[in-house]
């Protein structure tokens, strides 16, 4: 059985609030009560999510973000500075 954490937040509708309560397989995070980030990743661990491989994803989905947004970046500077140059 997969568990979905879901933060509630203030723009959640009271009756989505009491829908969600319902499901055995979401817990609910109100943004009230801390939630240790430990206790978290317990429950990541008990329902099969491997923490490590999902953050080396995110970091290297991140740095080729990064990497595409940077080197657009560079290719529209380099062509302002030609067309700069050649006016």
């Amino acid at each position: 059985m997969s568990c979905r954490i879901v933060r509630l937040g203030s723009m959640l509708l009271p009756s989505s609030i009491k829908l969600l309560q319902g499901r055995a397989n979401v817990r609910l995070i109100h943004d009230r009560v801390p939630v240790l980030a430990d206790e978290v990743l317990v429950e990541f661990d008990k329902v099969g999510i491997d923490t490590d491989a999902v953050a080396a994803q995110l970091l290297g989905e991140g740095v080729a973000s990064f990497a595409k947004s940077w080197k657009d970046l560079m290719d529209c500077i380099a062509s302002k500075s030609e067309a700069l140059k050649a006016a």
